[in-house]
């Protein structure tokens, strides 16, 4: 195994692991291989290794290593000089979703409530500095591509990300405040926990509104939100907070007994 470069081994000498005591046994490989995965995006759908070298301030011969090996593995499909990603990328994501029991659980109720008020519901877990859907339920009249599953929205300005914010435990919370971009206050998060929900409106769309409760599992613990959005015309902020929102606290609720 070839040497560390002098960045990574300082990064390496610097790295605290919550789980072990030791930063070698941090794999700078598979973290590497994550990375190349992760550069993948809407905007990014096909990359050379140039740019990925580029972009990940990685040498030319170690992403043509973790390329091959993508590729190998079924991950990464080369087209010329480019690569893609394969619909096995999706296996990692089935495996979240199918262990999950919030995925699970949630997306049927996700369907009843979408059926129910005619919009969209979804539910969403924390991850880093977004709210990201693990169920979701859409109107077919208003499915859009790249909205579903898997579709993030920033923690700090979304209904789902500051009811998931405000119900962090206080130091977490702290923490995680303190790497966000425009965060909101502790004052504003303090609010929605003894709330029980939040609503926004113009914040990630101008002229969309959305109302979002905590989903806790059977110990009391949040560990998703659910919420209800849509166009300001098609609902009114009296009906958002009103109706919907009984039917979003009443699901949630629901959701409660069953998570274990």
């Amino acid at each position: 195994m070839g040497r560390l470069a002098e960045k990574d081994s300082a990064a390496r000498r610097e790295r605290q692991l919550s789980s072990a005591p030791n930063p070698a046994d941090f794999s700078e490989a598979l973290a590497r291989g994550m990375a190349v995965l992760s550069a993948f995006g809407e905007t990014r759908r096909r990359v050379t290794q140039a740019e990925l070298a580029r972009e990940l301030d990685l040498s030319r011969a170690t992403v043509r290593r973790i390329v091959i090996t993508l590729e190998h593995l079924g991950f990464l499909v080369a087209d010329g000089r480019t690569y893609e990603l394969t619909p096995r990328v999706l296996r990692l994501a089935s495996s979240y979703l199918t262990s999950n029991p919030a995925s699970v659980i949630a997306q049927p109720v996700c369907e009843r409530i979408c059926a129910s008020v005619g919009e969209a519901c979804s539910v969403a877990v924390l991850d880093g500095s977004d709210a990201v859907m693990v169920a979701r339920a859409v109107p077919n009249q208003l499915l859009e591509a790249g909205t579903g599953i898997g579709f993030r929205t920033p923690a700090a300005i979304s209904s789902l990300g500051k009811v998931l914010l405000a119900h962090l435990p206080d130091d977490v919370r702290a923490a995680t405040l303190a790497e966000l971009a425009d965060a909101p206050s502790t004052e504003v998060l303090d609010r929605i926990r003894a709330d029980g929900y939040c609503y926004v409106a113009d914040e990630i769309e101008v002229g969309s509104h959305s109302v979002a409760v905590p989903v806790r599992r059977w110990d009391g613990r949040v560990i998703a939100a659910m919420h209800v959005g849509c166009r300001i015309e098609r609902i009114s902020k009296e009906d958002m907070c009103g109706r919907v929102l009984c039917v979003l606290l009443e699901a949630a609720d629901e959701l409660h007994e069953q998570l274990i």
